[in-house]
């Protein structure tokens, strides 16, 4: 059996698929058939959705980290208990030197 993939397809592509399997008329021996295309799909819906949350997880712990090892951050104190960080990020555009 030869597999072929949808690699190239977006979540949001895959997530409408998965609906309109929702909508096909299904007889007989097509039943298992569109089940079967129904559970991949959401298996594969629910593993790009875990790896879109891990990958934004590893952002905000580098930021995170990035943040409390940067000797320019200063945390001023504010009447209280309650400390408030104050932090600047300079964006340059890709390629930039300098």
């Amino acid at each position: 059996m030869i597999i072929y993939s949808l690699d190239d397809l977006s979540l949001r592509e895959i997530k409408a698929l998965r609906k309109a399997l929702d909508y096909l008329p299904i007889t007989g021996i097509d039943a298992s058939f569109i089940a079967m295309l129904q559970h991949k799909t959401s298996s594969q819906i629910q593993q790009i959705e875990n790896h879109i949350q891990k990958e934004e997880e590893k952002k905000q712990n580098a930021l995170q980290e990035a943040i409390q090892n940067d000797p320019e951050v200063k945390v001023k104190p504010t009447r209280g208990r309650k400390k408030i960080l104050i932090f600047i990020i300079i964006l340059r555009p890709f390629g930039e030197v300098g």
